[in-house]
Order: C-alpha cells, then structure tokens, then sequence
C-alpha cells in the first residue's frame, strides 16, 4: 500500500518527485493532469512526434513556462519544475538528467523497447502503458531492470495491474486462482480497421488505430497476457472462451466442466462480453473448512468458488500509484518475474498473399491473438510485437495465425532483444 504520509512529507520539505513523459495523446494528457493533481508529483518533460500535443499537455494544466528542446544539451540550464520541456524527440527525455521515473505512452511495440532499453541504461526508473512491448519482451526487460539495479513496471490504472492485485490479494490470504479477467468494453469484431471504427474514434476524441486495437480484440489479448506472465497464470485454450456472462454468473461461468462451467483448467485468464466492463474480477477457492463456513457466513456465495469483483479500473488516473511505488519504495506493481506462460500471436484478418507487408497493431492486415508459450513455441507461431513490416513469403487466409516460416521480418530493436528473451526461457 502506497503511503500518502509519505508523499505529503516530501511535498511538506518542498521537494517531488519529477517525471518525464513519452507519448502525449487522449492517456498521456491524462497523465499529466493526475500527476499533477496528485501530492509531491510533477511532469516535467513530455515528448510526442506532434508537438503541439505535448504542447497541449502542459496548456492543459495552464502552465506556460516550458520550452521545445531539441537537443539535450539546450536542456542544461532549465529549471525544474518552475520550468518544463517539450520535445518532439523521445530521447531528449531519457537523456534529461534529475528524472525520477519515466512513462511510456505510446502504444508502438517499437519506440517502447527504446525508451525500456535507454531508461534501463541510463539508470532511470521506467513505467510501461505499452503493454505491447512489454507482453512481447517484458521478462527480458524485468531482468536486465533488475541487474541494473531500476525499477520496470507495468503502470497501475489498466486492466492487468488492477487483476494483479486481486491475485495478490487472493493469494496472501492462501485462496488458489482458478480464473481472473475483465470486461471488454466493446462487442468484438476481429476483421475492424481505422477505416470501419473512424466515425466512433472521432466522437471519442481516439486515433483509429487505437480504437480498432481495442474492438478486434487485440488489446484484450495483450493485456490478459500480461497478466498471465506476470502472475503464472495460462489460458485454456486459443483466444481463451469470451463468454456472454453478467457478474453474478461469473463464479458459475469460470470454473470446471464438471462443476457447471467452461473451463478444462484452473488457473487462467480470461474475459467476459456483458455488464463486467469496466470492472476486473478474480474467481477463487479455498481448502479451509471454516474459511469457507465463513464466506457463506458473509453472504459471498455457496463454494466452492467464489467472486471477487472490482467493477472499476482507472486507467491512467492511477499512475501516480505506481510512481509513488517505484520511487519511494523501489517496487514493480507489475512485471513478468518468470519465464512467460503466454505468447500474443498473430492471426490473418483477411487473406493476405505473399509480398503483402504487416502494417501495425490496431491495423488492416493483423490482429492478436492469445495462446499457450509452450504451444506458441512448437508452432512456431509468431508473436504480433514483432510482426509489423514483416513481408509475408506465402498466402495466408483470414483466421489463420502466422508463423515464423511465413514471414520476412523486419530488422528491430524489439526483434533482437525479443531474440535474447528466448535464450533464457
């Protein structure tokens, strides 16, 4: 738990804690309004490709007094927090000195192996919205974090961090996992594209790119695959069941065969299409006699298992939480510890024919898939954070996922450092 004592006594010596930014759209001009809404907490730094939205980050704060940097030494002389830095170029933050954590923001699986692998290097405490990134090469990052000597984390706010907890807190108190997931918040659809969600993008104020991550499932894949790593969870099968299902038929829903359920195994992840969204929830047992005379005692159900339901996530508004927690008391609220259980793979979403290139997450070509490492490995099958620009060297139709024979990749940082993961694992 998080000590807000502790923030106030920073912020009563006049001091806090200064966090840069990389990635300023709809999250990341949240994120500066929350941080500095939040005690002992400031936002530096934002850098965005467009400018004038880090521009707009700190406008919307009114404040004023920053200043576009285009190379680090043009940095030298500013004055934090009385003055602050815009930058088109992402590097010119993890290069700032007297940063005391960094968030990655922009949902590109590339740009965040950059920012994860300068921020380590540079000895720099990093907090990772791209859960692209960090469910294709995140126990490699958490370990060479951890070598280094910082802190990597996945940020508190989304999905995954929120799941964690109840597992965590589920677990301290001996309860066993038998399954623990979200809400989608979208009918699903795995043939959208920028083209077919552009009207509904617009009137949310979302790039299309990110609203067609989010409705042809891809996003759901990535972040029940965080969570699975990091807590040792798997799946149950492929793309995991998605059942139509309201909170209250979740303990009768996610749980075995025989006891009236979908599943072939406990301990996995999954989602649910119906009223959970926004909510997470975590169904769970216990072997005690008298712990389960008192959770009927308690009205929480008949056993053997039972719900716990959190009907919120915050999504970036909890952010601060995991600054407070990396920089205070040098903690992860969420990384991948062990070798992954999990692998989010690649699936046609048309037919696509040898010589096409894979555009990127949330695009035409692709979308995500979720299945099984071990699986995913004797497969061969290819992991999407690793799959845009890669030119496919035989057809492929709509439904099928890719494999490693299929494709020419395209040379990357996350692809070499992908490389390394696999030579521990």
């Amino acid at each position: 738990m998080i000590s807000l004592d502790a923030l106030r006594e920073l912020e009563s010596m006049d001091g806090s804690l200064k966090v840069g930014l990389i990635g300023a759209g709809f999250m990341g001009k949240g994120i500066v309004e929350v941080v500095e809404s939040a005690p002992a907490m400031e936002v530096v730094a934002v850098a965005d490709v467009e400018i004038e939205k880090a521009c707009e980050c700190f406008e919307g704060i009114n404040f004023t007094n920053y200043k576009e940097i285009n190379r680090l030494d043009d940095a030298r002389n500013i004055v934090f927090p009385k003055e602050r830095i815009v930058a088109s170029d992402y590097r010119v933050v993890t290069g700032l000195e007297g940063l005391d954590f960094i968030i990655e923001a922009t949902g590109v699986p590339e740009i965040g192996a950059e920012v994860a692998l300068f921020c380590i290097m540079s000895g720099k405490r990093i907090g990772m919205l791209n859960v692209e990134t960090d469910c294709t090469a995140g126990y490699w990052f958490s370990e060479f974090a951890k070598r280094a000597g910082v802190v990597y984390t996945v940020c508190t706010g989304d999905e995954p961090a929120a799941i964690k907890e109840l597992c965590d807190f589920s677990r301290t108190l001996g309860f066993s996992v038998v399954a623990c997931g979200k809400g989608k918040n979208n009918p699903l659809d795995v043939s959208a594209n920028p083209d077919s969600v552009s009207k509904r993008a617009a009137e949310k104020g979302l790039n299309p790119r990110i609203l067609t991550e989010f409705v042809d499932g891809t996003k759901t894949m990535v972040e029940l695959a965080c969570v699975a790593n990091a807590c040792g969870l798997t799946v149950d099968c492929r793309n995991m069941h998605g059942p139509q299902a309201e909170v209250d038929e979740l303990v009768h829903t996610f749980c075995l065969k025989e006891e009236g359920g979908v599943l072939e195994r406990e301990g996995v992840v999954d989602y649910v299409l119906g009223n959970v969204a926004p909510g997470v929830f975590a169904v769970v047992k216990h072997p005690g006699n008298m712990v389960n005379a008192t959770l009927r005692y308690l009205k929480l159900g008949e056993g053997p298992c039972y719900l716990l339901y959190r009907p919120y996530h915050l999504t970036n508004i909890e952010v601060p939480i995991s600054i407070a927690a990396a920089c205070l008391y040098n903690r992860a609220c969420l990384q991948t510890s062990t070798p992954p259980t999990t692998e989010v793979i690649t699936i046609a979403k048309h037919d696509l024919q040898r010589g096409d290139n894979i555009d990127c997450i949330g695009g035409f070509t692709v979308y995500g898939g979720i299945e099984r490492s071990d699986i995913s490995r004797r497969q061969n099958l290819l992991p999407l954070g690793i799959a845009e620009g890669a030119k496919l060297t035989r057809d492929v139709p709509k439904g099928e996922p890719l494999t490693f024979g299929d494709v020419e990749l395209a040379d990357s940082l996350l692809l070499h450092i992908r490389r390394m993961q696999e030579k521990h694992v």
